[in-house]
């Protein structure tokens, strides 16, 4: 892991030079005349309608893309905040990487991801404590799910398996790593696959690979398509894997909480079975303006019905969520406008 963190540590250095970062475009919008007088209103209030800000989202066909890619859509709507793009990533690991070194400014982390992160363990244990990195808003919760072949029927058959564990940088190999060492295995025990979701359910479909893990909302559309055609099923984790997994352990904040997924949520699947699950977080740099973010964060509040419409995934949020984070790391400006509505 500490080879694959220093080469995206590399990656990130060179994609930085190309950043957006939130630099102010060079010329006005077509039809702007600089002193235009809305022009300046916004620059004075710490809102530049012509910067560049960069999204980072996940790898294809998982949910931390299309997260990365609505919130593109969404903000780029409002034709208030600046231009964003949505930056490929492999995941939450990468993002918040490029965070750090400017080569985006926002970014869908996963809560495990962003407790190593501001811990400076794990993943991050070579790099530090990050203290730039701060929540603006949660999203959904993802329910961990474990996907594999119908040789397999525990935790224990998974030894010597071709596991697919998430690709280089992505939350889901942070996650494979912690989630196998509580199953008391490592990748020596079985032959890891770095691959992301699409990829990883290709390879399954094949018959390449004997597993699967995802983490994010129920039913996961990726694999669905694989329990309809027998191609994969789930099975339940045992509960010393959940308890161990849920344990904060030297954290400043817990990874986990416990789940289950509800019986039928797939084919086949007729009984409800225990897991793990955990937040997924819109975050930023901490060093972005407080203005943007709090005028970022309402204009996400006012419009949640809008945003409730873009993806399944955060079909069901309402503001009420963001008691989740409470005693988090927030940005000052999305703190601001929570603790006016009086949800913190």
């Amino acid at each position: 892991m500490k080879k694959i963190l220093s080469l995206l540590l590399a990656m990130a250095t060179t994609l930085s030079l190309a950043a957006c970062g939130g630099s102010p475009a060079q010329d006005p919008p077509s039809g702007k005349d600089p002193a235009d007088d809305t022009q300046q209103t916004e620059e004075t209030s710490g809102i530049d309608a012509g910067a560049l800000y960069a999204i980072g989202g996940g790898s294809t066909g998982g949910t931390f893309n299309a997260m990365g890619n609505l919130f593109v859509q969404f903000f780029n709507d409002s034709e208030r905040f600046g231009q964003f793009s949505s930056t490929a990533t492999t995941g939450g690991v990468q993002n918040v990487i490029f965070m750090e070194n400017g080569t985006t400014d926002f970014g869908i982390i996963g809560q495990s991801v962003f407790v190593q992160a501001v811990d400076g363990t794990d993943s991050f244990a070579e790099t530090g404590p990050d203290d730039n990195l701060v929540i603006i808003a949660p999203l959904y919760s993802a329910i961990f799910q474990q996907f594999v072949s119908k040789d397999i029927h525990s935790e224990a058959d998974l030894k010597g398996k071709k596991l697919i564990v998430g690709g280089p940088g992505s939350g889901d190999l942070a996650i494979s790593e912690a989630l196998y060492a509580a199953m008391g295995m490592t990748f020596e025990d079985f032959e890891p696959l770095y691959l992301g979701s699409t990829e990883g359910a290709e390879t399954m479909k094949d018959g390449h690979a004997d597993g699967a893990i995802a983490l994010t909302q129920l039913p996961f559309s990726t694999f669905v398509e694989l329990t309809n055609a027998d191609k994969a099923y789930l099975i339940p984790l045992e509960q010393d894997t959940i308890d161990a997994m849920c344990d904060p352990g030297d954290h400043s904040y817990p990874s986990y909480y416990p789940a289950v997924i509800p019986a039928d949520t797939y084919k086949n699947q007729t009984e409800e079975l225990p897991t793990f699950a955990t937040g997924t977080y819109l975050c930023c740099r901490a060093d972005l303006g407080e203005e943007l973010i709090y005028e970022m964060t309402k204009y996400m509040w006012e419009n949640i019905e809008r945003l409730n419409t873009l993806h399944a995934a955060v079909a069901d949020l309402t503001i009420d969520a963001v008691k989740d984070i409470e005693g988090m790391p927030i940005h000052p400006g999305a703190l601001k406008y929570y603790q006016e509505q009086g949800v913190l």
